[in-house]
């Protein structure tokens, strides 16, 4: 992830590779030595290997956390089992530049005494992970935006080289993130793995309307849980319910009912396994007046794991029925929700 991310930038390349990558080839030489199995013959060797799906390896990877169908690249890119297994095992910068920003934003918005500023511009990272110049400016200048301009400029970086085609930038419709080339460069797709509909072609975007693109950590961590947690909160209003996003500066993802309140803490993981490692880790604090407490597992999630919810509580003994937080799938939570205002009713 750290080379991803220095290929990415404008920094020239040179070497030595980091440190920690060359530092992962030897570890992983050795396993294959111990194994008899053929090892990657230079850092661009790896990175190779990188790219094959984890069932085709020829070197076991016991304890790792993973599923055969995964990889750590895909196109030359981190995929979201890499940021996942990174943000394990010490992606520190991604975290650190992504909690210094955020931060920054919630120590302004509640100095201002304005928590609608907050949940604006969650919502906007979340609404708009792809933007153009033009529209920024647009956006900026709603007022529960303008206190924070600076630090939705921060958020975006322009669109990398490989997003234009044709002096054209090409948007997904699913997530209105971006569409990348697959090595033929005629096949575009969604660089969104937790996107709702990626197979969706959205808005294309002339080059010299300047279009940016959300900073990859915002996206691994913002908006892949976002996209549920706006939908669970469009649902839950459509029940005539009141409904909360990032109540009291992120205390939680949603708080639901006004009394006896419920609330969640939504997670798009890509796998239970190594969710239920983060959450043994580091358990979301619930407020002491919330009735219930819940862990919400996107649709998305559930649709590639049909056991994900199983698997998560069978690692994190923490989140199994009975505990204080409760793991639930988002369809799950909409329906205990409906229950309760059923019975109340």
């Amino acid at each position: 992830m750290e080379y991803a991310q220095l290929a990415a930038s404008d920094q020239d390349f040179s070497l030595p590779y980091p440190a920690n990558l060359q530092l992962a080839l030897n570890k992983l030489t050795l396993l294959a030595w111990h194994q008899g199995a053929p090892a990657p013959a230079s850092v661009v060797g790896l990175l190779q290997l990188a790219e094959e799906q984890f069932g085709k390896w020829t070197i076991i990877l016991p304890d790792s956390d993973i599923d055969l169908d995964e990889s750590l690249l895909a196109y030359g890119r981190p995929t979201r089992a890499c940021e996942e297994l990174g943000s394990l095992r010490g992606d520190v910068e991604g975290e650190i530049r992504e909690n210094a920003l955020m931060r920054a934003v919630m120590d302004k918005a509640r100095s201002a005494d304005a928590p609608h500023s907050y949940v604006a511009f969650r919502e906007l990272l979340i609404r708009r992970p792809a933007i153009t110049e033009l529209e920024l400016d647009t956006q900026l200048s709603k007022p529960d935006l303008a206190l924070l301009s600076a630090e939705v400029r921060e958020a975006y970086d322009p669109v990398p080289p490989e997003a234009v085609a044709d002096g054209v930038v090409r948007t997904c419709g699913g997530c209105d993130g971006l569409r990348l080339p697959l090595d033929d460069d005629r096949t575009w797709v969604c660089a969104d793995e937790s996107c709702p509909a990626p197979g969706t072609p959205g808005a294309e975007h002339a080059v010299s309307e300047g279009a940016r693109w959300l900073r990859r950590e915002l996206r691994t961590f913002v908006v892949a849980p976002g996209h549920a947690e706006l939908r669970i909160a469009d649902a839950v209003a459509a029940m005539g319910v009141p409904v909360a996003l990032w109540p009291d500066f992120d205390a939680c993802d949603l708080s639901v009912f006004d009394d006896r309140h419920w609330v969640a803490d939504v997670k798009a993981w890509r796998n239970p396994v190594r969710l239920a490692h983060r959450l043994r880790d580091r358990l979301f604090a619930v407020p002491a007046e919330a009735e219930k407490a819940f862990i919400v597992i996107g649709r998305e999630q559930v649709k590639a794991h049909p056991r994900y919810v199983a698997r998560l509580r069978k690692a994190c003994p923490q989140v199994r029925p009975g505990q204080r937080v409760v793991a639930v799938s988002e369809a799950e939570f909409l329906r205990l929700v409906r229950a309760r205002v059923e019975a109340e009713a």
